[in-house]
């Protein structure tokens, strides 16, 4: 953004000898690209000026703007509208329309700008510079309409890539849900198989106890029968043997 200096000299016949000393010795300076020196000068006009000349205060701005102490210069600048003369004012809103540029204040740099075409449309700077800020503001809001939708879908994106990675997780889990009710079912069927192999060895030996102690009764019963028919036998034999004894010999 062009800045305009004004020179101060063209008005140094309402300017004390101090004043007009340190408003020629910052002009010198700002010429020379000291505007840190230019700025002390222009103060110390400032101050000593009776008049409080904008003039003074418009080149302070001046001055502290090249050092990019923006908020300051448009304190200066503020100071330097107080005359009634049109076209310098105008050049003052043009610059304090570039301060707000700097400042990326758009919106006030555009309303500065109006205003200083409004005090002089012969402002041509003025003219120029409102409509790069005008097309600069465009771009950015389309620049920002793009980066939105970019990121939106990044961010639709992202939602998918972490939606199917949820879904991945949860099917994870439920596979490994599935596995583990698998492995406790093999194991619930391994612990019941031991169990009833453990019940059919405990019961395999009352069986054959049991087994064992109805053919023991077996053989009981029938040593018991084979003793009845002995002591039948023993019985008849002792009854013969009685019979026999009655029989009286004849000799």
């Amino acid at each position: 953004m062009k800045l305009i200096l004004f020179i101060t000299i063209i008005f140094t016949y309402s300017l004390n000898a101090i004043t007009y000393f340190d408003a020629k010795s910052g002009e010198k300076e700002y010429n020379k690209r000291n505007f840190q020196i230019a700025e002390k000068k222009f103060n110390s006009a400032t101050i000593s000026s009776s008049e409080q000349d904008p003039i003074l205060f418009y080149d302070h701005g001046n001055s502290l703007f090249q050092q990019k102490k923006y908020d300051e210069a448009l304190s200066s600048y503020e100071k330097a509208l107080s005359g009634n003369n049109k076209e310098f004012n105008s050049q003052v809103k043009y610059n304090i329309a570039n301060t707000f540029v700097m400042k990326q204040k758009y919106e006030e740099a555009l309303s500065y700008y109006k205003d200083a075409l409004k005090l002089d449309n012969t402002n041509k700077d003025a003219a120029i510079n409102y409509e790069i800020v005008k097309k600069m503001m465009q771009q950015q809001e389309q620049d920002q309409q793009n980066k939105d939708q970019k990121d939106k879908k990044e961010d639709q994106k992202d939602q998918q890539q972490q939606q199917n990675k949820d879904q991945n997780k949860d099917q994870k889990e439920q596979d490994k849900q599935e596995q583990d009710q698998q492995k406790q079912d093999q194991q619930n069927k391994d612990q019941k198989d031991k169990q009833d192999q453990q019940q059919q060895k405990q019961q395999k030996p009352k069986e054959e106890k049991k087994k064992m102690s109805k053919e023991e009764a077996e053989r009981i019963l029938e040593a018991m029968k084979n003793d009845e028919k002995d002591v039948q036998k023993d019985v008849q034999k002792a009854l013969i043997n009685k019979e026999q004894s009655k029989v009286k010999k004849k000799w």
